[in-house]
């Protein structure tokens, strides 16, 4: 099954990126014909092509329509974290990946969520700790996080979690930079090409950044020991890590920056037993290793965390509790 389900997932997204998916059938959870067999539709929203949450995504929905009889989920493009939890927040999207910060965010009415009245959004598990951080070239003589000051920096897709993350932390630390938005795609060879002078980045490895790493010296900028602290105060959902050694090429020391969760969300009326097979099929052992295949991300998927959630207020679906039996 692995090799069939490798190759499928491989042309699925070859053709996603050729289409340039934007919308999908989000917005339809209806029941169609297929002969006999009525099938339910699922959208899974993730992240631009170029992104890891777009890698990891369509090895799942590739795992999903293998294994759930009855079931169609389909990978839908976007710009990330906040696109994502605004998506399953309306019901557009049944399933994505979302920062710990803006689940907090859109279930409490503050930041880009301002405003907001809907409790709709819960959570099936962790699926990581994810780092942010800002990648330039060694020949741009930066080494530091003040030595963005008047630099052009691309903070990250539209609407994605990782320009969210940059713009604050740049504010954090009072660092005035050029900034534009930018496909991860798009951004790496924007860099390359010399036309910014960094770039931010959520997640690792990110499939831009392998691939700039492949052909340029890049490096990884590290924040100091007051930079972290204050990104740490920012928000209970921050805390201090490293990027580990030879997460890409060049980079042979640990890098330190900053983590916070991404968590598998759900919107409330998804049915419990979809959430309950989603779960089971991602976790098994046979689950487990395809989805590390795809990218070693999923290696740390998580699972019952109820502390976590507790800082951010946001209940699990009934289906992930009745999986995690609670």
């Amino acid at each position: 099954m692995k090799n069939r389900l490798v190759k499928r997932f491989i042309m699925g997204l070859i053709v996603l990126s050729m289409i340039a998916v934007t919308s999908c059938s989000g917005q339809d959870t209806g029941s169609n014909d297929q002969g006999s067999q009525k099938v339910e539709h699922y959208s899974f929203v993730s992240s631009n092509p170029g992104g890891t949450w777009y890698n990891m995504v369509g090895g799942a929905v590739a795992l999903f329509n293998e294994n759930i009889p009855g079931v169609n989920f389909s990978i839908e493009a976007t710009g990330g974290s906040v696109e994502n939890t605004r998506r399953v927040l309306t019901g557009e999207a049944e399933f994505g990946f979302a920062y710990s910060s803006h689940m907090y965010e859109a279930w409490n009415g503050k930041g880009n969520f301002e405003g907001n009245t809907k409790q709709t959004i819960t959570a099936l598990c962790e699926v990581y700790n994810s780092p942010h951080y800002f990648v330039t070239l060694k020949g741009k003589n930066i080494k530091s996080m003040s030595d963005l000051a008047g630099k052009k920096v691309a903070l990250g897709a539209p609407g994605s979690g990782t320009s969210d993350n940059s713009r604050r932390v740049l504010e954090a630390l009072g660092i005035e930079v050029e900034g534009v938005e930018l496909s991860f795609a798009d951004a790496a060879q924007a860099i390359q090409d010399g036309r910014i002078d960094a770039l931010g980045q959520g997640g690792a490895p990110a499939a831009g950044v392998v691939e700039l790493a492949a052909s340029k010296d890049i490096l990884i900028i590290p924040f100091n020991d007051e930079e972290l602290d204050k990104i740490v105060d920012l928000a209970p959902y921050f805390e201090r890590g490293e990027l580990p050694a030879n997460t890409y090429e060049g980079q042979d020391q640990p890098v330190p920056t900053f983590f916070f969760s991404v968590y598998w969300i759900a919107h409330q009326d998804v049915p419990e037993d979809i959430v309950n097979s989603v779960l089971e099929t991602s976790f098994s052992s046979e689950g487990l290793k395809y989805l590390s295949d795809v990218h070693p991300q999923w290696k740390t998927l998580r699972m019952y965390n109820p502390e976590g959630l507790a800082l951010i207020e946001i209940p699990y679906h009934p289906g992930a509790k009745k999986y995690w039996g609670k």
